[in-house]
Order: structure tokens, then C-alpha cells, then sequence
């Protein structure tokens, strides 16, 4: 089976089929098409908000705003996010992923898969398929995916409220920074119901409100103005309610910064080998 019989138009729900000369997607019993850059579906191609063009604006800085990768970065990160110990809270999030898998992952948002991209390399024989709405984020993460050696990620421009995947086909669902910049978070949540078979795993993280008095403001003030958050924002004890029909499994956080395993409908999943 090819990657792209997972995929579903967003708009009638129709199977997709690649053009023979690789341009674009074709919509059955449809005039409907998508284009395809750079190896990118982009199933969302008159779309641009505030949200995408923060995303693209910033998408030569991203990396190392969000991993903190200089002293001074460092010291900023620690000034706003007031993070209660020197362990970086995404290491908790990363040690989450099983150590092998074989079924088939969907990342939303894929980000530039500055996180990830090292963990995919343990996954060669799965199916990964990594979302985003900025189509600028997805053009660095195909490079990042290439240059590394990861050719199993196939990328999409999407709404993360309205999914190009056919009902059940995921083993696991990955949103790692995402709920805080969602604009419709309780249909996204819905579609990582939607897309994730029986007993499938959500691996998730993100911003938290309440757990730092110079976070809030930040996002406040800056990250939602800008378009890299986007309200209303819960705390952790909302969570479980924010993530109705998931069983949290096991849920942590760091002040502003919140994360959680969970599994839908049932404990173990045929693509996940136990660590």
C-alpha cells in the first residue's frame, strides 16, 4: 500500500491519487486538485492567516528559538518560562516514544522536526506522515528529513481541524507543541480521534496557562498578537477535559509547559513494540 491511500480529501472526504507527472493530487469522482511543491500536498493552498504567516516569518530563527540552543536563549527561556528544574521538559516528552515502531504515525504540527527527526531514524520501516499549516516549516523539515537520511516522513500542508486521513489509520498521533497555536482545539482534538485506529496512542505537549506569572504574559502580550498562540489557553487540570475520549495514561509538566501520554480506547497498539 502507498502512503497516499492513507489520505482523504479534507473537503469531500474523496480518496487522492498522485498525477503521473507528480504535480498534483486528484480527488475521485471530483474536479477537485491539490498542487504538489516540493513533494508537498498542499491541501489547503488559499489558505494564509496569522497563524501561517508567523510560522513562515519566523521559520529561519525557529530551531533555535525553540530548542534554546545559545547562552542567551538559554537565559531568556529560563527568564519567561520559569521552568522549576535545569532538565529540559522535552526530554520527558521524547523519552515517551517507544523505541521501536512499525504502523503508521501522524506529526501535527511536524514543526521543522527539529525534535523528532533523530527519533524517526529508529523507524525506518514506518509510516510517517507529518502536518503542518506552515508551508515555509514543512519545506525546512523536508530538507532536515533528507539531508539526515529519514525518507519514511511524507509531508502535508493541512488544517490540523480538518485532516486529509481516512478514518482509524494511525497507530500513534504526535503533537508536540501544537494545542497552544491550534485555532480550532477541540476539532483537532476530534480529528486525532477520528484518524487514530483502536487503541492507538497520543503522544502531546505544550504551553499551559497558571504556571508562571511572566509566561502568561508573554503569551499574552507577544504570542498571541503574533499569531504563535491563538486563546483560549487551559490549564493542566483541564486537560483531561480538553482531551475528551483519550485515557490519559501519564501526564507531567514543568510550570508553563505541560505533557501527556494517552491511548484511545484501549491499552496496546499492533505497531508499537513495548520498551
Amino acid at each position: 500500500m502507498q502512503w497516499q491511500d492513507l489520505l482523504r480529501c479534507p473537503k469531500t472526504t474523496g480518496r487522492v491519487r498522485l498525477a503521473r507527472d507528480g504535480s498534483k493530487v486528484l480527488v475521485e469522482h471530483s474536479g477537485l486538485t491539490y498542487p504538489v511543491i516540493e513533494g508537498i500536498i498542499d491541501f489547503c493552498p488559499e489558505s494564509r492567516d496569522r497563524i501561517s504567516d508567523a510560522y513562515d516569518g519566523v521559520v529561519s530563527r525557529y530551531d533555535a528559538c525553540i530548542t534554546a540552543s545559545t547562552f542567551s536563549m538559554k537565559m531568556v527561556s529560563r527568564i519567561i518560562w520559569g521552568r522549576a528544574s535545569d532538565q529540559d521538559p522535552l526530554d520527558q516528552v521524547l523519552s515517551r516514544f517507544p523505541d521501536q515502531f512499525y504502523g503508521v504515525l501522524v506529526d501535527v504540527p511536524v514543526g521543522t522536526g527539529v525534535f523528532t527527526s533523530s527519533v524517526y531514524h529508529r523507524y525506518p520501516e514506518a509510516t510517517i506522515i507529518g502536518v503542518d499549516y506552515s508551508m515555509s516549516m514543512l519545506q525546512k523539515a523536508r530538507i532536515r528529513f533528507e539531508h539526515e537520511g529519514v525518507t519514511n516522513v511524507h509531508l502535508v500542508r493541512a488544517d490540523a481541524a480538518h485532516l486529509p486521513l481516512a478514518d482509524g489509520i494511525a497507530d500513534m498521533v504526535v503533537s508536540m507543541n501544537g494545542w497552544h497555536a491550534f485555532a480550532d482545539k477541540r476539532g483537532t482534538t476530534a480529528e486525532m480521534k477520528r484518524v487514530l485506529g483502536k487503541d492507538g496512542k497520543l503522544i502531546a505537549c505544550g504551553y499551559i496557562r497558571g504556571g508562571s506569572r511572566r509566561g502568561d504574559w508573554f503569551v499574552r502580550w507577544f504570542g498571541a498578537r503574533r499569531g504563535f498562540f491563538t486563546p483560549p489557553f487551559f490549564k493542566l487540570d483541564e486537560i483531561p477535559q480538553q482531551f475528551k475520549g483519550f485515557t490519559i495514561s501519564h501526564m507531567g509538566s514543568d510550570r508553563c509547559f505541560a505533557w501527556f501520554e494517552a491511548v484511545h480506547e484501549g491499552l496496546n497498539t499492533p505497531g508499537i513494540a513495548e520498551r
